[in-house]
């Protein structure tokens, strides 16, 4: 079983529709504002280490100390193992070196199953693991970044002053 001194910062759960599953988290559990990305654009990416592609939604929000992602996998070719339709999808942290962080996971008996950068042919990275049956869900990591690190203090921020209106935003 994996074991990290980096903090898991994200937890997703794996949805059909990201827009009403915001609405839905945002009523029953006071998490927001959620912010929905649809369809975003990723280059490079591998699934089961071939050449593929992955059109996926998400909405994230902010609970505490953790991001929420709500993730739709639209259309993904060669479906990694386990990719769930419903529950948790996975738990993330940010790889201070992504690279080895892969190398680690892999030691450790996980099986890469996605591996992409988002944006652009140079965009950060980021990668999904299978860690085995036991625990029914990826781990994701991303490649430490300024973008990154941003993003989440905004949603951060945004979440520290949220009314409770306007729950469901656009990015």
């Amino acid at each position: 079983m994996f074991t990290s001194e980096r903090p898991i910062i994200q937890i997703a759960y794996a949805v059909r529709d990201v827009r009403e599953a915001a609405a839905f988290w945002s009523k029953k559990y006071n998490i927001g504002p959620f912010y929905v990305n649809e369809h975003i654009k990723i280059q490079n990416t591998l699934v089961n280490r071939k050449e593929s592609e992955f059109d996926h939604s998400s909405a994230y929000g902010w609970k505490e100390n953790t991001m929420i992602e709500l993730i739709c996998d639209h259309e993904i070719q060669d479906i990694p193992k386990n990719s769930n339709s419903k529950g948790i999808h996975h738990v993330a942290w940010i790889a201070p070196d992504f690279e080895k962080e892969k190398e680690i996971l892999e030691k450790q008996g996980c099986e890469e199953v996605l591996s992409a950068n988002v944006g652009h042919r140079n965009g950060m990275k980021f990668a999904w693991f299978y860690p085995g049956d036991e625990i029914n869900h990826f781990y994701e990591i991303y490649q430490k970044s300024d973008d990154i690190n941003n993003f989440y203090e905004f949603l951060y921020e945004q979440s520290k002053d949220w009314n409770g209106k306007n729950p469901v935003r656009d990015i």
